[in-house]
């Protein structure tokens, strides 16, 4: 049946208010291998602030979404992070952001020299194949801003993926059957987060005030898994598919390839986006970009928060 979540509730302030305003996430790519855990704060790297998501890229580093444009972080073996952007001097702000198969989907508002080809209020659904260099508009330009995207990449015999968004005006789950080209309502759901299960791209992740809601019928209904934590962000191990995430009250869970679920460590304040690669989950939060290898039990700091 049809998950239909009742009013939104008090889990920290800013979910509460996510929740209610069908609020941005990042739907956090786990593509590619892992770079090395940085040692110490890495000082060639910037005082992010405003980040939408994160995502690891074919490289094992990071791009990240931010209110100012997208950022690439490189990870150095001897614990450095070095930093380039905004890619392609382009100060859009996107609000929604994921990578897989190489190609960026992203979409949120133009910033103030963002060239007026990008869309506005909104950008709809624009896609990268060059890291952020370029983009192509490809649908809803002007009208729709998705806080959180997640794509399934085409099955065998599908010629397109299919794309999932939140839309911020709409309390329905967003989907396209054919790569972005038109977009049909799903499920009657307000989501902070969504996740395609990387090596079950039939499976859909949603978190929501009432749990962790699972689709297999392409986001047209929801079940609650009663098994797994009141997650406020999840992403996946690109290899596996096993799932990580932050709850509710900011505590850190990681799922082993049985499904079981153990709880670690906390973040600091206010979590803003997740990628996992492997046991590595890297959070935005109110330190900056942090990575954790012990599912939240000790920290290391990438980028300050400024």
């Amino acid at each position: 049946m049809t998950f239909r979540p009742g009013p939104p509730t008090r889990i920290v302030a800013a979910f509460a208010l996510a929740v209610a305003a069908t609020a941005l996430s990042g739907c956090t790519s786990t593509q590619g291998s892992a770079a090395p855990v940085p040692a110490s704060p890495a000082s060639l790297a910037p005082a992010f602030a405003h980040i939408h998501a994160l995502a690891v890229d074919a490289s094992g580093g990071l791009l990240v979404a931010t209110h100012q444009g997208l950022f690439a972080v490189a990870l150095a073996p001897d614990g450095t992070a070095t930093t380039r952007g905004p890619i392609g001097g382009l100060d859009f702000d996107p609000m929604g952001f994921t990578l897989t198969g190489g190609i960026a989907y992203a979409s949120g508002h133009p910033g103030p020299t963002t060239p007026p080809t990008f869309g506005s209020p909104n950008l709809g659904l624009i896609t990268s194949a060059d890291g952020g260099t370029t983009w192509s508009n490809v649908s809803l330009t002007g009208r729709t801003d998705f806080h959180a995207i997640a794509v399934a990449p085409p099955e065998a015999g599908a010629a397109t993926a299919r794309i999932f968004g939140v839309d911020s005006s709409k309390p329905a789950i967003q989907r396209s059957l054919d790569g972005g080209a038109t977009w049909t309502d799903g499920a009657a759901l307000v989501a902070r987060d969504i996740l395609v299960n990387p090596v079950a791209p039939s499976t859909l992740y949603a978190t929501t005030e009432k749990g962790l809601a699972v689709s297999t019928d392409d986001a047209s209904t929801f079940v609650i898994d009663t098994r797994a934590p009141a997650l406020y962000l999840v992403a996946g191990d690109r290899a596996t598919g096993s799932l990580a995430g932050i709850d509710t009250s900011g505590a850190v869970w990681q799922q082993d390839v049985a499904g079981v679920w153990t709880r670690g460590g906390s973040v600091s304040g206010t979590p803003r986006a997740v990628a996992r690669a492997g046991n590595r989950l890297y959070v935005a939060d109110d330190r900056g970009i942090v990575v954790t290898e012990d599912t939240g039990g000790s920290w290391r700091v990438i980028a300050p928060h400024r």
